[in-house]
């Protein structure tokens, strides 16, 4: 097996992706090494990420090994193979918001993709309070549409659980299924830098009967309510978006989930930078009100334009049988929503009590401040563990999300 490096890689694509013409001299680096600036590039958690380019044509080359590249857990490189039919199969539904595949490299498990760095990593903008004007339509017509054309509301029922089948992706299903629902992901122990208050109320929530009662109950349904493929990883630093574009990068994690996973998960990421902005420096608060009320419209415009646009879809491809289900669509509607916000709280909640990176909080340099941005994070994820069930409306959810900054903003 060819294991790519600094000094191998230019080879590599000059002989097996002819079509990228790469001219002297060429750049390389490393996703996550810190040299592009690490709100240019992200961190290459799982994966060896490199960018090669030579001033006119840049590509990313992506490799897959047996052992995870920042915690050294072993899965196998054969998750590769999914992320290019899961690429190629989201290209030829929303080509508009899929990154280009110029190679493949099974034998090597090695992909070779269109560089998107022209747009930004969604989570950088957002700390740095750049308002993306299309990205709720955007991020949301990429979910409803590769949601609903992979599930069995629009496929013929064999295909259907062919490509449930073929995806099971047990390795990386367990990532999940443990890492979000039963521990802290990515991490071994509680955020001590928040102080022995926010250990306890984490250790709190951790292993109170009732709130763990929830955790589990989300945990089965996410296992067992295989509606769709999912993206399994849809977070605000696998979307490059500008105000006009958007592409969506890191499909590994493809599997049969329910199809309010995915947008639990970028929702939570939207929660966190909502408890960010509430406590980290302001030049005045105006600006900080603005940004308050850019995130919470985000939030619920995600949501409403993901059922509008999966609405849409049901009306015009849904089998025939289903469509003439007098309250079916709007019955998924409802647990989308009420499901979504379950998992959420399950996401944000094993990345915030934790000690992994997380962006949204840390370059709050005041760890006071940091601090109480993390107490509301956790705050919101124990109201949405408690009521995520019985939410009849999005707009509930915004209240709840501004009473609860209130109270936290008091104390």
């Amino acid at each position: 097996m060819i294991t790519l490096t600094k000094q191998n890689i230019v080879s590599y694509i000059r002989k097996h992706v002819p079509s990228v013409e790469l001219c002297d001299p060429v750049e390389v680096h490393l996703i996550g090494e810190g040299d592009l600036g690490a709100d240019i590039e992200g961190d290459g958690y799982c994966n060896y990420v490199f960018t090669v380019s030579d001033g006119k044509h840049s590509v990313i080359v992506k490799q897959s090994t047996e052992t995870l590249r920042r915690r050294g857990s072993v899965l196998t490189p054969r998750r590769n193979r999914f992320e290019y039919e899961i690429m190629q199969l989201r290209s030829a539904i929303v080509p508009q918001y899929v990154p280009k595949v110029f190679h493949v490299d099974f034998d090597n498990y090695i992909i070779v993709m269109e560089d998107v760095s022209n747009l930004k990593l969604v989570r950088f903008e957002f700390n740095k309070d750049h308002q993306l004007p299309r990205f709720a339509y955007q991020g949301a017509e990429y979910l409803a549409a590769t949601h609903f054309y992979t599930s069995e509301f629009y496929l013929p029922t064999k295909t259907y659980r062919a490509l449930l089948a073929h995806f099971m992706n047990a390795e990386l299903r367990s990532v999940m299924e443990n890492g979000i629902f039963l521990g802290i992901f990515g991490a071994d122990d509680f955020d001590h830098a928040c102080g022995q208050d926010y250990v306890n109320y984490c250790k709190w929530v951790f292993e109170d009967p009732d709130l763990k009662f929830q955790r589990y109950k989300l945990r089965h349904l996410f296992m067992s309510k295989s509606e769709t493929l999912i993206h399994g990883d849809f977070h605000t630093s696998n979307i490059f978006a500008d105000d006009d574009s958007l592409k969506v990068i890191d499909m590994e994690y493809t599997f049969g989930a329910p199809f309010s996973y995915d947008l639990g998960f970028i929702l939570a990421n939207i929660l966190s930078q909502y408890c960010s902005a509430a406590f980290r420096p302001y030049d005045n608060e105006a600006d900080r009100k603005e940004c308050l009320a850019y995130l919470l419209s985000l939030f619920k415009m995600l949501y409403t334009n993901y059922i509008s646009f999966f609405y849409q879809y049901w009306d015009k491809d849904a089998k025939i049988e289903y469509q003439v289900t007098k309250g079916y669509k709007e019955t998924i509607g409802l647990d989308i929503l009420r499901e979504c916000l379950g998992f959420a709280a399950c996401v944000n909640f094993s990345r915030v009590c934790g000690t992994m990176d997380t962006a949204d909080f840390d370059f709050i340099e005041d760890n006071d401040l940091r601090t109480k941005a993390k107490f509301l994070a956790v705050d919101i994820d124990v109201a949405l563990f408690r009521k995520w069930n019985s939410y009849d409306h999005i707009d509930q959810v915004i209240d709840d999300l501004i009473d609860l900054l209130n109270h936290r903003k008091n104390q």
